[in-house]
């Protein structure tokens, strides 16, 4: 590695860092791997750093890029095994590296602010701890980059050295749950600070105000062709049913709302129409939802898919997308969805807002189980309104050269 490093300054390259949480295939990663392939390797020396080591896209980066982590694991963070792991990964960080006194009074100032705010997080508990822990590296980078909230951005704030700093939120902020009092001090060290939304923007700024001459709106990089293109790969749906497909893709986690998409779906097999909803995604709630797609009676016809490497196939296969989250910041599946024409029934949320206009391109509901069947009857109905927004979606271009030249400034 050093070697490779000593090359790269010679050639007068500059060092960039992303640090990430995990290497999961989620939606922040997946705009990480997407930006990665848009940088030019010939300029810059580019590294990843993962706080977790573990997660599928560690397969998917591009050969120039530098892994730091030591033995990537490329198995799933979302299922029992990876939450275990995870746990490990806290345990060790507790006991091993001696935190467990001196993050007691941290732990209980982010849990007693869930619980005011009512929204228990387990990982926004630990986010600390872990960056606390990660591994630390000598080098100076000319811009490090904290590509996502928590852990990562704790980590590049305290731990990396650099000239230039920037970090990414791509949620809305307070809706997640983050404490602006915990977190001031972190986002003080960061000299840009990209949203992945407006709306993100706004929010973020509602609870930081300071920060509005450093904080900008940065698309999340999505590959139209690459999509295009995986989307004829691989055989989708082949279950035979000759009903409506709706599709969410998502890790199965209370931010999705399935718990409010489960009885939905029921009321509409209920009012007679052919219909089955699909899920691609794993996830702590797995358990729950099962729980509750049997207490609907719905085991035919609510199906949890787990996760593929492609689901473009299957959202290419869908007769309606859904994205009917509680929140989001600037929702990759559902932009995945769009540039494959897919007529979309969303929520009003962060984003969500941004990407689909409601009567054109999609469906904007008010988040409710009520509001999700008259959504959903009225695409399942129309034939029309589901063709007019495929044809109004048809052919979209997307532009993301302003973006890149707001991180190349950084490295100036």
């Amino acid at each position: 590695m050093k070697d490779n490093r000593d090359a790269a300054k010679a050639q007068g390259k500059k060092k960039i860092l992303f640090v990430t949480n995990t290497m999961g295939r989620a939606g922040a990663e997946k705009c990480l791997q997407a930006l990665l392939e848009l940088l030019d390797p010939a300029q810059y020396d580019l590294s990843v750093y993962s706080i977790i080591n573990r997660g599928e896209l560690y397969s998917d980066m591009p050969a120039y890029v530098h892994i730091l982590n030591k033995k990537p694991c490329t198995k799933s963070v979302l299922n029992n095994a990876g939450l275990a792991a995870i746990a490990r990964q806290i345990l060790w960080s507790l006991i091993k590296k001696f935190h467990f006194i001196t993050y007691l009074p941290y732990f209980f100032r982010v849990l007693a602010h869930q619980i005011k705010i009512k929204r228990l997080d387990f990982s926004k508990l630990f986010w600390m701890l872990l960056a606390r822990s990660a591994k630390r590296f000598d080098e100076e980078y000319d811009l490090a980059v904290a590509f996502i909230e928590g852990a990562a951005t704790y980590y590049v704030a305290d731990y990396v050295k650099a000239r230039k700093k920037a970090t990414y939120v791509h949620i809305d902020y307070l809706a997640a749950g983050y404490d602006p009092k915990l977190d001031k001090k972190y986002y003080d060290k960061f000299d840009r600070v990209f949203c992945v939304s407006d709306t993100v923007r706004q929010v973020f700024l509602k609870a930081y105000p300071e920060y509005e001459s450093k904080t900008f709106f940065f698309h999340n990089m999505v590959p139209r062709e690459r999509i295009l293109r995986l989307a004829k790969e691989g055989e989708g749906f082949a279950d035979g049913f000759d009903g409506l497909r709706i599709l969410t893709v998502g890790r199965l986690h209370y931010q999705k709302a399935y718990d409010l998409a489960i009885p939905a779906l029921a009321e509409l097999r209920r009012r007679g129409h052919n219909v089955r909803w699909y899920v691609i995604g794993e996830g702590a709630e797995e358990d729950n939802l099962r729980a509750l797609i049997k207490q609907n009676g719905v085991e035919d016809s609510f199906i949890l898919m787990g996760c593929f490497a492609n689901p473009y196939p299957y959202i290419a296969g869908c007769d309606i997308y859904s994205q009917a989250s509680r929140f989001e910041g600037w929702c990759i599946a559902l932009a995945e969805s769009l540039v494959l024409a897919r007529p979309v029934l969303a929520s009003r949320c962060a984003g969500n807002e941004e990407q689909v206009t409601d009567g054109e391109t999609g469906v904007l509901i008010d988040l409710s189980t009520e509001n999700i069947v008259e959504g959903m009857e009225k695409l399942i109905t129309s034939p029309e309104l589901r063709a007019k927004f495929t044809q109004n979606l048809s052919g979209v271009t997307l532009d993301f050269k302003k973006d890149l030249e707001m991180l190349y400034a950084l490295t100036d």
